[in-house]
């Protein structure tokens, strides 16, 4: 087996928007540093993702030292990373879990809701005078209580997320990238990029899907450990440049004929096979209070016993 390197690491400022390429990226509990710290949310004060909303993989994310930049074909739109806003905390929901959050104000709203409306013909609605008119979306980041933490008998009793939907980290395997490409070559159907599954490190060296297998990764001075397989939805079927959806699944459908979702967890916790859901990619979690330095090249030893 050739060494285990990490090739690319990713952060999405805002939840299901577009991500940014990072080099290297601070990494302590809650994940990469600056990974889902915002998210958009509903008239309902649910968030919101590309499972409902596929344009918001058209808007691109730009973090400076002062600000997020958010940019489509609109134009830009810039937030100060130090809130600036002067509004209370509130709830909204996320998953299963009520989080306090702060909003962004008006004119983000305004901008988001034209960028995200104009594929989502779908998003709107008739108010009591009958004229129809399109959803409006809100940009809110988290207030100073911290979420709920999510399954800690999977990932860990220190583990905190922001906006990601269950684990800090989603570690993926280039070589189970190439199978299913290889797949869905045979089917006839497109090779799909990495974005398709939207990563925070992608790894090279293990063979394809050996990652289930594996407790975590020792690195230089830290250790990920690998939660559970992440069970993939539709997200993989949208184009991460166009926005549209392919007619038939994929790659979600090769996907799970080849890699469904395998067993997982101990004792009371433990999860049997699902062939009929799709696996890609594992949740995972750094297994240590303090924070490292996550850079392109470093080189990993499998973790095989995570007790």
């Amino acid at each position: 087996m050739m060494s285990i390197c990490v090739t690319d690491l990713f952060i999405y400022p805002v939840k299901s928007l577009r991500g940014i390429r990072l080099e290297r990226a601070q990494l302590d509990i809650r994940g990469l540093e600056d990974d889902r710290r915002w998210m958009i949310i509903d008239d309902n004060n649910k968030f919101v993702t590309q499972r409902r909303l596929p344009t918001m993989a058209l808007v691109q994310t730009q973090l400076t030292d002062s600000h997020l930049i958010l940019k489509s074909a609109h134009g830009e739109c810039a937030i100060a990373r130090e809130y600036a806003g002067k509004g209370a905390p509130f709830s909204a929901v996320i998953w299963g879990d009520n989080v306090q959050v702060l909003d962004e104000g008006d004119a983000v709203s305004a901008w988001l809701s034209e960028a995200l409306n104009e594929k989502n013909s779908g998003e709107q609605h008739v108010n009591e005078k009958n004229v129809t008119r399109q959803k409006k979306w809100r940009l809110v980041r988290l207030a100073n209580q911290p979420r709920p933490m999510s399954k800690p008998q999977y990932l860990g009793e220190q583990t905190h997320t922001v906006f990601a939907d269950m684990a800090p980290l989603l570690m993926a395997n280039q070589a189970s990238l190439d199978a299913l490409n290889a797949a869905l070559a045979a089917k006839g159907e497109t090779p799909v990029p990495m974005n398709r599954f939207r990563p925070n490190i992608v790894i090279t060296g293990l063979a394809a899907f050996a990652e289930h297998k594996l407790a975590g990764l020792m690195g230089q001075g830290y250790n990920i450990r690998f939660g559970y397989p992440c069970e993939r939805c539709v997200m993989p079927s949208i184009d991460q440049m166009t926005a549209e959806k392919h007619p038939s699944m994929e790659p979600y459908i090769t996907l799970r004929s080849i890699n469904s979702m395998p067993a997982y967890g101990k004792g009371e916790s433990a999860k049997p096979a699902n062939p009929k859901a799709a696996a890609f990619g594992e949740n995972a979690y750094l297994a240590q209070a303090q924070s490292c330095l996550v850079l392109v090249g470093d080189k990993f030893q499998v973790l095989h016993d995570a007790s």
